[in-house]
C-alpha cells in the first residue's frame, strides 16, 4: 500500500476498509497479496483501491462513517501504462503515477528489465507527442501490446519473436472477455494531485450500443495495429534495443480480420451525395449573401472540399521547435507552366508532410470573395503574404476546433432548410454527420475522380502514399458499374 496515499484517508475510513477486507476474505476466500493504489475522494466520499486481482469501490455515508455500498469486479490483471502526452515527462520517474511501478514490481520478470522496456517505449511515444492523432493510436497499441507481453506471455521486449507477434494478432481478433470494456474510458483519473489508473479501463473497447455486443476487429483496425508495431519495432532496432524486427516474419493470413458473414463486404465511401452537396452550397451561398457572418462558413466549406483538406490543415500546427505554423495567404502560390498560369496551395499536413494542391478555376472566385470580405487590398494573394487565411478576433488564427465548429454549424443550418422544405429523412441523415469533417475531403476527391481526373494526380494532392490506396478508399469503378447496370435490369 502506498503510504502517502494511505495517510490521506480519514482514520474512520481506514478502519472500515480493513474490517471489511478481513470479513470479505473470511467469507469468500479472496486472496489479496497487496494493493496497487488506495485513494480517498473527500467530496464524493468514494474510497477506491486496487490489487492485481481485485478492484474495490467503497461509498461511505458522510454522517455515519460506515459502508453504504461496495462494488467488486475482477480485473484483467494488467493496467494502463501511458498517460496523455501532457504527462509523458512525468512518467520518467512515476512521481504522479504510483500504480505503474507497483504494477511492474508485481510481475515475475526482472524489474530492471521491465523498467528498461517501459522507458524505451516512453521515449518512442515522446517522438509523436506533438501529433495528437498518431500519438493516441500509438499509445493505445503500445500499452496494449506491453500488457499482453508482460501479463500473458510473461516475456520482455528482448524476448519478442515471430511466435509472440503471431499470437498477439490472434488475440487482437479474439481478445479475452475480461480485456474488453463496454465503452471508452480514460486510462487515468486525477485525485489528490496524483494520476490513478482507472479500474474501468481495458486494452479493448466495445463502442456498440447493442444489448449483447460482440467484439470484432476490423481489417482497418488490424492494419493500424500493424503500422504502430512496425514503427515501434523499427525504432527499437534502430536504438539497438532489438537485434531484428519480429514483425517481418508475421504471415499475411495472421494479419487478416476474421470474416464477418453478416457484414456488407462492399466498403462505402464516407462522402456527401451530389444532392447533399448542392443543398449545402446553396444554403451557405444564400446565407452569406444575406448575412456577412456566413462568409467564413462558405469559404471554409468550399476550401476543404475543393482542396481535399483535413480540418487540421486549415488551422495552426505545432512544429518540432515548439513554434506554430499558421496557414497564411502566401501559401497560395501562382505558377506558370508552358505559358499557362495556375494557382496552387501549399499544405503542411498530417505527419508533417508537405504537398501541393492545384486550385480549380471554379474555386478562384470564392478565394477572391473571401479576401474582399476581409478587406485585403489585392484580389489574389501576393507572394510571401503573411496574413492568416482564417484570422481570429481572439488571436492570430482559428484553431482546429473552431474550424470544426464552423463545419458543424453549416451542416445544421443546411439540415434545417431541408426540414423546412419537407425533406425530413434527408435532414436527419445530414445532421447525423455534422461532426464528420472528413466527408468534405472524401466528397471532393470522389467527385474529381468520377469526373475523369487521373487518380495518380488526385492521390498526390490527397497526400496518399500510393494511387492504389486512393482507389481502395475513394472509388471502386467495378462496384459502381455493377450497381448501375443492376438498377437498369428489366423486371
Amino acid at each position: 500500500m502506498n503510504g502517502a496515499l494511505y495517510g490521506q484517508v480519514p482514520e474512520p475510513i481506514r478502519r472500515i476498509y480493513f474490517v471489511w477486507k478481513l470479513n470479505q476474505i473470511r467469507q469468500t476466500r479472496i486472496h489479496i497479496k497487496f494493493l496497487w493504489y488506495f485513494a480517498w475522494n473527500h467530496e464524493s466520499k468514494l474510497l477506491i483501491c486496487g490489487s492485481r486481482n481485485l478492484v474495490l469501490s467503497v461509498v461511505v455515508e458522510p454522517t455515519e462513517s460506515r459502508v453504504k455500498k461496495i462494488n467488486v469486479s475482477t480485473s484483467f490483471n494488467g493496467q494502463p501504462l501511458f498517460d496523455t502526452a501532457n504527462y509523458l515527462e512525468d512518467l520518467s520517474d512515476f512521481h504522479c503515477h504510483p500504480s505503474i511501478p507497483q504494477f511492474l514490481a508485481s510481475l515475475p520478470q526482472p524489474l530492471s528489465t521491465l523498467r528498461d522496456d517501459y522507458e524505451i517505449s516512453r521515449q518512442f511515444l515522446m517522438k509523436y507527442a506533438d501529433v495528437p492523432g498518431t500519438f493516441s493510436r500509438f499509445r493505445g497499441e503500445i500499452q496494449r501490446f506491453l500488457n499482453y507481453l508482460w501479463v500473458t506471455t510473461k516475456r520482455t521486449l528482448s524476448q519478442v519473436d515471430a511466435d509472440v507477434v503471431t499470437a498477439y494478432f490472434k488475440t487482437l481478433k479474439n481478445p479475452p472477455h475480461s480485456w474488453i470494456a463496454h465503452g471508452v474510458f480514460s486510462a487515468f483519473t486525477h485525485a489528490n494531485g496524483l494520476r490513478l489508473a482507472n479500474p474501468q479501463w481495458r486494452p479493448f473497447a466495445l463502442r456498440s450500443s447493442d444489448e449483447n455486443p460482440v467484439y470484432n476487429a476490423s481489417q482497418a483496425s488490424l492494419n493500424a495495429s500493424r503500422t504502430a508495431l512496425q514503427t515501434f519495432f523499427k525504432y527499437l532496432v534502430y536504438q539497438q534495443y532489438l537485434q531484428t524486427d519480429p514483425l517481418t516474419d508475421l504471415r499475411r493470413r495472421d494479419r487478416r480480420a476474421k470474416p464477418q458473414l453478416a457484414k456488407d463486404l462492399e466498403v462505402a465511401v464516407r462522402r456527401l451525395t451530389d444532392w447533399q452537396w448542392s443543398w449545402l452550397m446553396e444554403t451557405l451561398t444564400d446565407e452569406a449573401n444575406q448575412n456577412p457572418k456566413y462568409e467564413r462558413h462558405l469559404f471554409i466549406i468550399v476550401t476543404m472540399k475543393s482542396l481535399f483538406l483535413r480540418v487540421g490543415e486549415l488551422a495552426p500546427r505545432p512544429l518540432n521547435d515548439g513554434a506554430e505554423r499558421i496557414p497564411v495567404f502566401g501559401d497560395f502560390r501562382r505558377k506558370v507552366i508552358q505559358g499557362e498560369q495556375y494557382w496552387s496551395y501549399f499544405v503542411f499536413g498530417k505527419g508533417d508532410k508537405a504537398r501541393s494542391v492545384t486550385l480549380p478555376d471554379a474555386y478562384l472566385p470564392y478565394l477572391k470573395r473571401w479576401r474582399a470580405h476581409l478587406g485585403l487590398p489585392a484580389s489574389m494573394p501576393d507572394p510571401g503574404e503573411r496574413n492568416p487565411i482564417l484570422p481570429s478576433s481572439h488571436g492570430l488564427a482559428l484553431g482546429k476546433r473552431q474550424v470544426q465548429r464552423v463545419y458543424e454549424q453549416a451542416v445544421v443550418l443546411t439540415a434545417g432548410r431541408m426540414e423546412e422544405a419537407g425533406f425530413m429523412d434527408e435532414a436527419q441523415q445530414l445532421e447525423a454527420i455534422r461532426s464528420e469533417t472528413h466527408y468534405l475531403r472524401h466528397t471532393g476527391a470522389s467527385q474529381a475522380i468520377e469526373s475523369g481526373a487521373d487518380i495518380r494526380h488526385i492521390s498526390e494532392e490527397l497526400g496518399h502514399a500510393s494511387a492504389a490506396f486512393t482507389e481502395s478508399v475513394y472509388v471502386n469503378s467495378d462496384q459502381a458499374r455493377k450497381r448501375f447496370e443492376g438498377r437498369g435490369r428489366k423486371v
